[in-house]
């Protein structure tokens, strides 16, 4: 679709200015002007008449910024207006990013907003959409708005806010050097009422990456139903934390969204010979970043990193990659050159971790997926953290047509909870 133009926001545009809530100490200076005033007998009534104005002043709600402990962000998908980090944003275009927030409040009747920044989105843009849990209720396909008002929030006493980034269209997410994509969505915080009182939540250490095209990005299921989500969700349970990093349209070599595509194919070779060689270009690969505005998924040590900090590689990536290689035709020795050369690079970037390979549901590029596994098993015999799941070829059978049970090329949510049901057993059965 045609977007209008309009300038992008840059990482160091400040966000839209906020008030912040006083803390209940520092509102003392309204009834230190009443008891002032009650010195002048003659002006009993008007302080008896401002006392409803000090009352309103106290029940401004607080707001839990993004740099609170309170906050949880899932790895690898943020950035922020400091690098990776800051005081007055995170951001992510990955669809499946998601972030907790978690406080307590003293109010039967509490209320919670989250503050999004929305300034960078053209007039009649299509906003991404997002989804929530709040206390367990779900609520999803929400517009991006300057304030989302968290609905179903009820009762004193401890709440826990999941919200996450569902879906946007196919372009403008990647971004440039100096400029944040305009497809984003940008958190400032949540807006809690008084006296609210925000509770640490720490990420878990262990955490996958989970990498893939439209297929992994959900593409054809409905809310966070793609098979990556679905298998995230298992993860938690065993104590990680996740991130999709999934685009549509890309691949090993693919550049991602709507044609032409500005993310990065996964690992960029040419001028290869017989699926050997060539040259690597780093400028144009997304293995070791985030987006295209100078945000690095490396840390200082040159290894994956979930949060910018070293020792915090993830504990699997898995990819599934192949389908658009094959279907818009990609070089078949640079495809071949990249599928190798990139399971060493994501090997010397994240030394322990379980390195799978999901092989495509269509089983497009199956045999060069193998290959490419069985070269760099050949040519590091001591890496015994390389595996394959291959759902086998009668999965393209049940996607093939129109109207078919499971979906076409993009499976429905039916196909997405079959495979997922598949490669979750796997997937445990390798960290196991």
């Amino acid at each position: 679709m045609a977007v209008p133009a309009k300038p992008q926001r840059t990482e160091k545009e400040n966000a839209a200015p906020l008030r912040l809530c006083e803390s209940p100490s520092s509102m003392l200076s309204g009834y230190d002007a009443f008891f002032a005033i009650m010195i002048k007998p003659h002006t009993l009534l008007a302080a008896v008449l401002l006392l409803p104005l000090f009352a309103t002043e106290a029940a401004e709600p607080d707001l839990i910024a993004v740099d609170s402990p309170a906050f949880a962000f899932s790895p690898a998908n943020w950035t922020g207006d400091a690098g990776r980090g800051g005081k007055e944003f995170r951001q992510t275009w990955y669809s499946g990013a998601y972030f907790r927030v978690t406080w307590e409040s003293s109010s039967e009747t509490p209320e919670a907003s989250l503050l999004l920044d929305t300034s960078g989105y053209p007039e009649g843009f299509n906003r991404p959409r997002l989804a929530y849990n709040i206390d367990g209720y779900w609520k999803s396909n929400i517009g991006c708005a300057d304030e989302v008002v968290i609905e179903n929030l009820s009762g004193a006493g401890k709440h826990e806010l999941v919200v996450y980034f569902q879906k946007s269209i196919q372009e403008q997410r990647w971004g440039s050097e100096g400029e944040s994509g305009v497809n984003v969505m940008r958190v400032l915080g949540l807006k809690v009422d008084p006296g609210a009182q925000p509770i640490a939540d720490t990420p878990a250490e262990k955490w996958a990456l989970i990498v893939g095209d439209s297929i992994t990005e959900g593409i054809g299921a409905t809310e966070l139903a793609g098979y990556s989500h679905l298998v995230g969700q298992a993860l938690q349970t065993r104590g990680y934390e996740y991130a999709i990093s999934a685009c549509g349209y890309s691949g090993w070599l693919n550049r991602g969204d709507k044609p032409p595509g500005d993310v990065p194919g996964f690992y960029i070779i040419s001028n290869s010979t017989d699926g050997a060689g060539g040259t690597y270009d780093d400028a144009t690969s997304r293995w070791n970043k985030i987006d295209g505005n100078g945000h690095s998924l490396l840390d200082s040590a040159g290894h994956l990193s979930a949060y910018g900090e070293t020792s915090q590689e993830p504990a699997l990536i898995m990819i599934n990659y192949g389908t658009n290689d094959k279907l818009h035709q990609s070089n078949p020795s640079d495809t071949l050159a990249s599928m190798t050369q990139s399971l060493a690079a994501l090997r010397e970037s994240a030394p322990d971790a379980q390195l799978v390979i999901l092989i495509p549901f269509g089983q497009y590029y199956a045999k060069e997926l193998k290959q490419a596994v069985a070269s760099h098993q050949q040519a590091h015999p001591d890496d015994k953290k390389v595996s394959i799941i291959d759902l086998g070829t009668k999965v393209p059978k049940t996607l093939s047509g129109k109207g078919g049970i499971f979906g076409g090329l993009h499976p429905n949510d039916r196909g997405h909870a079959n495979f997922a049901a598949k490669i979750i057993p796997q997937v445990l059965g390798v960290l196991d």
